[in-house]
């Protein structure tokens, strides 16, 4: 019995610790690519949606709810970036963060089929991915 609880503290510990390094790895590799890039501000983000035919309220719930998941107010996101390869946005972390956005818009949660649906044509999930599903939302 003692064992197996030493056994299953080590293995906590070192998934703890292994969600650690992945976090400042990824941390790390936001910096790099940050200080590589120009900055682009909240305003300019929002104002390039929009001229792409999205509303502006919904744009800027989605800038803010991707940067409140990067947890980086220093990081310049653009509305290009693939949400999961530059972010490190994880599948199930793809679906809270649509839940989130579509919440505070007040549309009902995106189902499978609509994500189905949505893939069918569009291959990145960045912030227009995210519009175009809350656009399809709101009809």
């Amino acid at each position: 019995m003692g064992k197996t609880i030493i056994i299953i503290g080590v293995i906590i510990f070192l998934i703890l610790i292994f969600s650690y390094v992945q976090n400042k790895r990824n941390d790390k590799k936001l910096r790099k690519l940050n200080k590589s890039r120009p900055k682009i501000t909240r305003t300019e983000y929002i104002n390039r949606l929009v001229k792409s035919g999205f509303e502006k309220r919904h744009v800027e719930v989605v800038h803010d709810e991707i940067r409140e998941f990067i947890q980086m107010d220093d990081f310049s996101i653009y509305p290009e970036d693939d949400i999961h390869k530059i972010y490190g946005v994880e599948n199930l972390d793809d679906i809270e963060l649509i839940d989130n956005v579509c919440e505070k818009l007040n549309l009902r949660k995106a189902e499978q089929k609509d994500c189905d649906e949505l893939n069918k044509s569009v291959e990145i999930f960045n912030a227009k991915y995210i519009l175009t599903l809350t656009k399809r939302l709101a009809v």
